[in-house]
């Protein structure tokens, strides 16, 4: 027997709010006025959708979704740029009038790249369709806005490049950053992994820690990569294993300030990813099938693979695969990509 529907206090949002038949109502702030809303909607159910006639009214609702049923991380992202939108139009701007030039003066605020927009965008048109899957709304009113490219963040390192970087990056930090190497991991996975997800020569991350929360993680070790988690779960047997020399675990942005760093002494863009990136192109240079490669790095399916897939930047390997498919014989020695990168 299901639970009757109350109203309740988000303190977060300083307001009060209620669900009901599956449908977040914000209330308002006032105790007794939301007291007396809620007891008008209960009377007429029907009249629930209708309550959410104003694009601010519809981003609190869907905030509140999302703080229950989406990470934190997610949650705070989509906070802030929805609070911002509503800021640029108005709370006052119905979904009936709202239209794609309150999205466009919105982002002229920002000196933003083409792919932050890009990622503000799509969140305002999640809302609308969460909207639209939750019938609060027939159509999303910018469902048809064109996005602007995203930048790629393309970089591939040569193994004397890599050498340069692994000179600046000396103790844990470059235990962290051999390990992306010899794995070709997201550099997240590496910030996580505990001494309880290393089974034998396996990590394995449950649903919850993976990306997209729908299937395990498994990443494969060779036994250097085996033999660098071992030596540091005896260091820290509990928690995260890779750990600055202060004992405390890699952030995102604690890389990102390394790595920035480096960047300077070597002369080129160091990024996390671009161990990834490396690990995927040079596998494919060696022969690794695009099926196997897919399940080394995580992906579902081999169509990911030309994110990382560089062969192109790769001339001596691509001369070589035009001679083979001419019949021609007489392989030559292979070298490894350059390194190149996109503008974002």
């Amino acid at each position: 027997m299901s639970r009757e529907p109350k109203p309740y206090w988000k303190k977060q949002q300083q307001r009060w709010v209620c669900t009901i038949d599956g449908k977040r109502v914000t209330l308002g702030t006032e105790k007794k006025a939301a007291l007396e809303k809620f007891h008008q909607l209960m009377l007429n159910r029907d009249t629930v959708t209708a309550t959410v006639s104003t694009v601010y009214d519809l981003s609190q609702t869907y905030l509140d979704w999302c703080e229950s049923n989406r990470k934190p991380t997610t949650y705070s992202l989509h906070k802030t740029y929805l609070q911002s939108l509503i800021e640029s139009c108005g709370k006052s701007v119905k979904i009936s009038d709202f239209k794609v030039h309150h999205i466009t003066k919105w982002l002229e605020g920002f000196e933003s790249s083409s792919t932050s927009k890009h990622n503000m965008i799509s969140i305002v048109q999640r809302m609308f369709n969460w909207a639209v899957e939750q019938q609060y709304l027939a159509v999303n009113p910018v469902a048809k806005l064109v996005k602007p490219k995203k930048n790629r963040r393309d970089v591939v390192y040569t193994p004397d490049q890599w050498k340069q970087i692994k000179a600046h990056a000396t103790g844990s930090f470059g235990d962290l950053l051999h390990f992306l190497w010899l794995t070709g991991c997201r550099p997240k996975e590496a910030r996580i992994v505990t001494a309880n997800h290393v089974h034998d020569a396996l990590i394995i991350f449950p649903p919850d820690q993976s990306k997209g929360e729908t299937d395990s993680r498994v990443i494969h070790l060779i036994p250097e990569a085996k033999a660098l988690l071992a030596k540091l779960a005896k260091r820290n047997p509990t928690g995260e294993l890779f750990r600055n020399s202060r004992g405390v675990p890699w952030t995102k942005d604690s890389i990102k300030c390394r790595l920035t760093r480096i960047s300077r002494k070597v002369g080129f863009r160091v990024i996390a990813y671009g161990a990834r990136h490396s690990f995927a192109t040079n596998a494919l240079i060696r022969s690794v099938d695009t099926v196997s490669l897919s399940h080394l790095m995580g992906h579902k399916s081999t169509k990911m693979l030309q994110t990382y897939a560089h062969l192109a930047q790769n001339i001596d390997f691509l001369q070589q695969q035009a001679r083979n498919a001419a019949g021609l014989s007489g392989a030559s020695v292979v070298s490894p990509p350059s390194a190149s990168e996109g503008t974002g």
